[in-house]
């Protein structure tokens, strides 16, 4: 499931290009830089459970982070719609052997631990996958 990340962080870095973008997992250092879009994985749900197979839904946060200013909402605006048009109906397809579903836009927020001086959006994704267990 986490192997995830890295192909959706390439994904968003694709589509901002002014934006530092970081994985959770997958990159290391400071998580300083303005604007900074950052993707990690949220929690999981069990849509079908049956004897034999499970499928879960695994959700990825974006969570986009700018300093307060007069163009801090439209650059947060703009990310937003380049980040929703990167991922909402993309298919990742097979990634540690696994086939993914289109991810799907769940829910938008607030984030979770604003900093003082920064604004931002949360965007949350879903995406699912079979896997298999005891037959």
């Amino acid at each position: 499931m986490l192997a995830l990340e890295p192909v959706i962080v390439a994904r968003v870095r694709a589509a901002l290009a002014v934006w530092t973008v970081m994985g959770f997992t997958s990159d290391k250092g400071s998580r300083s830089a303005r604007p900074l879009a950052s993707v990690s994985f949220a929690d999981c749900r069990v849509a079908d459970s049956k004897a034999g197979a499970v499928n879960v839904q695994p959700g990825y946060r974006v969570t986009l982070l700018t300093t307060k200013g007069d163009e801090a909402a439209a650059l947060v605006d703009a990310a937003f719609v380049a980040v929703v048009g990167a991922l909402h109906n993309w298919k990742p397809g097979e990634v540690a052997g696994r086939r993914w579903e289109r991810l799907s836009l769940l829910l938008v927020g607030a984030p979770q631990y604003p900093e003082d001086g920064l604004v931002g959006i949360d965007l949350l994704f879903t995406t699912g996958a079979r896997f298999d267990g005891q037959p």
